[in-house]
């Protein structure tokens, strides 16, 4: 129905002499004009910006599932995004505002039915919007592909949770859902196809798509996914302690710790003191990345007043096999915690802090009490594998990087990879991406250019044009790297399989999917390289671990 209306709006607007270049698409809530933009010499799009796909989640609605958008009258102008949602700034004012729920649609033509990839942008939860001007389409718009891209609640406004009834939390989540919803409704009227969704997130994005792939709300509204540097089990990704946190911030602002009077009295608390409560990256407690970030995801009480996101814990539904199976392609970069290196130039605390609690080391899903047998052979074991347990400073700064790295993504990521291919009836394809070159954006911005490998988010650059970024010369060996990283992910959107023919750009290589105990992957760097258990010996370690000294492996406990 939606087509047919669409096609009717055209002939109407062809007739009455309307901007081509400014096309108006019919939606659920309402008519969009959208704007022609340019993705290089002879290649154009369309943008459509700031679409509001639910309502602004202010006063009452604030701390509560999303309610579809009522929809408005007239054309609505979608030539500029909407409002960022409220983050802490770079000098510790407030940016954004809380009417911010909107959506951007990006496609070459309106007409027909092609593959949509929706993006789920990073941030750690607390920062970030999917605006174009950090996650650009120019590059995958032009493989026959709709890109639609959102902003979803952050911090508190998020992910706050009393561990009851009150307020069952999971809100910047659920946002997610209902843009998938939003999609499903309305991806047709701008050339996409609804029965053919991907969703592909980087970091706090990819933690977002595991968690989409867990949620029973979830089902049915995408059909592929693409997990980016995080999954649900990374340490700083899951929140088991969200009454504790609500206790924290009643004190913060001496509100009484009842949830129902909590809950009341912070839905008219001004935007301005929420944000001072929340942490920058860099404020966080050591050991940074260790342990769950405040704000993110949690399990909401089966009781609860609203339809709920999650009721158990993500290891639990890993384990059931009871999820929304699709394909998966899966991975980091070589070197994600790379930027641990700066971190004693912002705390110069940090090596003595980890050589007075040894306890630092050791992972705090494994439940493993502090001061015990236990404790002190997993943080030896570790110490003496990465650095030979020489003493914490800068002459071990590449092996505290790479522990860093295993720690906070690629354990998780390799258990995540383990228990889906036990279960999955879809296929699982696993990368590393490890190429290091002049769109390297995070490592060059950081000056880690000394140390190997690509640092976390060093691959966005590959898939977005992320302004402003100079110009690399045709020459330059990124471009084609940035061509393959391109083709890899769309023909994934496309057909479920990143390598659905031979193809001499992406050098005739055949991505197999994970088959039986062998981790198969794919090596991006210089070239594109199949190999199998990738970081074993490192791995190895934390298999042998966890298995001998973890008591209950990825415990989270109730709050």
């Amino acid at each position: 129905m939606l087509k047919l209306v669409f096609l009717i709006s055209v002939a109407i607007s062809v007739s009455s002499g309307q901007d081509a270049s400014r096309p108006i698409i019919t939606t659920t809530g309402g008519q969009v004009q959208g704007v022609t933009a340019s993705c290089g010499l002879f290649c154009s799009y369309f943008q459509f910006n700031g679409i509001p796909y639910v309502e602004a989640p202010v006063g009452d609605l604030r701390f509560r599932n999303p309610v579809p958008h009522r929809g408005w009258s007239g054309v609505r102008d979608a030539s500029e995004h909407g409002n960022n949602c409220p983050s802490l700034g770079i000098i510790s004012e407030h940016l954004g505002d809380e009417d911010c729920l909107y959506l951007n649609v990006y496609t070459q033509n309106i007409v027909g039915s092609r593959p949509v990839m929706v993006w789920i942008h990073g941030g750690a939860f607390v920062l970030g919007s999917g605006d174009s001007s950090m996650y650009g389409p120019d590059h995958l718009v032009q493989e026959n592909v709709v890109i639609v891209s959102f902003n979803y609640r952050l911090g508190i406004l998020g992910f706050f949770s009393t561990g009851d009834t009150h307020a069952q939390g999971n809100w910047g989540v659920k946002d997610c859902v209902e843009a998938l919803r939003w999609v499903r409704d309305n991806i047709a009227a701008f050339g996409g196809d609804p029965n053919n969704v991907t969703i592909f997130g980087e970091s706090a994005g990819g933690v977002l798509v595991h968690f989409l792939m867990l949620s029973p709300m979830a089902t049915g509204l995408f059909h592929k996914a693409i997990a980016q540097s995080g999954t649900a089990l990374v340490p700083w990704g899951f929140q088991y302690n969200a009454r504790e946190l609500a206790h924290n911030i009643a004190d913060a602002f001496g509100y009484p710790h009842d949830s129902a009077e909590l809950t009341r009295l912070l839905r008219y608390t001004p935007i301005a003191d929420f944000i001072a409560l929340q942490r920058s990256i860099t404020d966080i407690p050591i050991p940074r990345g260790f342990k769950p970030f405040e704000y993110v995801p949690s399990v909401e009480p089966v009781n609860s007043p609203e339809p709920t996101f999650l009721t158990q814990r993500p290891i639990e539904v890993l384990q059931s096999g009871a999820y929304n199976h699709v394909p998966l392609m899966i991975g980091y970069t070589s070197a994600e915690s790379l930027f641990m290196v700066r971190e004693h130039l912002l705390d110069s605390t940090v090596w003595n802090e980890f050589t007075r609690n040894p306890h630092f080391f050791v992972p705090h899903f494994w439940n493993i009490p502090a001061n015990t047998p236990e404790s002190s052979a997993v943080s030896q074991g570790f110490r003496d594998f990465y650095w030979q347990d020489r003493s914490l400073g800068p002459d071990i700064m590449a092996e505290w990087a790479q522990f860093h790295t295993d720690q906070q993504f690629i354990y998780a990521v390799d258990k995540t990879i383990a228990l889906t291919v036990q279960k999955s009836t879809q296929p699982t394809f696993y990368y590393q991406f490890s190429f290091d070159g002049d769109l390297n954006l995070m490592k060059r911005m950081l000056l880690l250019t000394d140390f190997a490998g690509a640092v976390h988010a060093d691959e966005l650059a590959y898939l977005f044009s992320i302004l402003p970024v100079s110009p690399i010369l045709p020459s330059n060996h990124a471009n084609v790297v940035r061509q393959r990283m391109v083709r890899l992910w769309t023909n994934f959107a496309i057909t479920g399989n990143p390598t659905p023919i031979s193809d001499t750009l992406l050098q005739h290589i055949n991505w197999s999917p994970i088959q039986g105990s062998a981790m198969a992957y794919l090596d991006i760097g210089e070239d594109l390289v199949m190999s199998s258990n990738p970081n074993q010996a490192r791995i190895n370690l934390w298999r042998y671990l966890e298995d001998r000294y973890a008591n209950d492996p990825f415990f989270y406990p109730y709050s």
